[in-house]
């Protein structure tokens, strides 16, 4: 570089990259600044190590002391309230402040949001429920302070549910600190470096891709592909411990309703049978309203149902069948090739 440092080319790229890494720096600092904003709530206060938590599962690092000068810029440029009464200092916007969020919720919004809340905790990653916290808390706030509030409307989320097919067991129990490292490697694609403990007890340590979260009943799995090109189902509360590599992965081709589908989640051979069986009109009726596949048929047999379907066999299959008991009749199941 020596032999060309006088050169006028050699200055002018010089003072390009750095007017580069300039714009760069102020683009970081913008988005560091907007998010303070839109982090800090209207209708509660939340300190400056909560925030810094936010920021991080938003992958904005910053260490405490800058995230305390930001706030005190921000609380003289806008309407945030400051409570120093207790350290760390909290922060929320005034009453009459409009703040940085959303457009207002109305009330069907926000039960659509409260309900979507409910059942996705545990699905989606970890930092993407974090982010919508904000939301989270317009909503619930809406359907229980808020000026068009209504008895219904705070009454709905006691009025709607999903009721188990089967024996209700309690959750399994699963390390935050894995289903949030699991949640971020999966949403990145990323390898993960794991150790986990099998159903035999023996441990297991390696380093596969996550390709997929399922949850069936009280567990949640994480579908992996191994080194082998293997894909396996592992339970998330089994995890040991887990590392999120800096490697990331090009995502096979993988199809996870597919996957679901082929019956893998239910202990499958993976063979598709065209089952025909006679059941007693009281016990299964419900099949003449839910059918068991598109191309399922049903012949009225006095006291019986006849029914004809395509399905995977599995053993999930067998449980179903098994607790028909004695108004199950198998009359064939006949094996079919991919392109029956």
């Amino acid at each position: 570089i020596g032999q060309f440092k006088n050169c006028p080319i050699f200055y002018m790229i010089k003072e390009n990259i750095s007017i580069y890494e300039a714009i760069m720096s102020e683009s970081s600092s913008l988005k560091f600044h907007l998010e303070l904003l839109r982090l800090i709530p209207k209708n509660y206060s939340i300190s400056s190590l909560e925030l810094r938590e936010k920021l991080l599962a938003l992958g904005i690092e910053r260490d405490l002391r800058s995230i305390q000068r930001a706030l005190n810029t921000l609380c003289e440029q806008f309407e945030i309230d400051c409570n120093t009464n207790d350290k760390p200092y909290s922060y929320r916007w005034k009453p009459d402040a409009k703040g940085l969020d959303m457009p207002i919720l109305n009330e069907q919004q926000s039960l659509v949001l409260m309900l979507a809340k409910q059942y996705l905790t545990g699905i989606l990653p970890t930092n993407i429920m974090q982010s919508m916290d904000g939301f989270f808390k317009q909503a619930e706030y809406n359907l229980a302070y808020g000026k068009n509030q209504k008895k219904e409307a705070s009454e709905w989320l006691n009025k709607a549910g999903i009721a188990p097919t089967s024996q209700p067991l309690l959750p399994a129990k699963i390390d935050p600190e894995v289903f949030n490292k699991v949640s971020i490697a999966l949403y990145h694609n990323k390898y993960i470096n794991m150790s986990y403990r099998k159903n035999d007890g023996n441990i297991r340590d390696a380093q596969v891709k996550p390709l997929a979260l399922v949850q069936q009943g009280p567990s949640t799995y994480l579908v992996v592909q191994y080194e082998s090109g293997a894909i396996r189902h592992l339970a998330l509360h089994r995890f040991i411990s887990v590392n999120v590599s800096t490697m990331q992965f090009e995502r096979p081709k993988f199809s996870l309703k597919t996957h679901i589908e082929s019956q893998n989640f239910g202990f499958s051979s993976g063979k598709k049978i065209r089952l025909t069986f006679r059941i007693d009109k009281k016990t299964g009726g419900f099949l003449t309203e839910t059918p068991l596949s598109t191309d399922q048929t049903v012949k009225d047999c006095g006291c019986d149902y006849e029914i004809s379907a395509t399905v995977i066999e599995s053993a999930m299959l067998e449980w179903w069948i098994a607790h028909f008991g004695e108004d199950y009749q198998e009359i064939d199941r006949t094996y079919l090739d991919d392109n029956a």
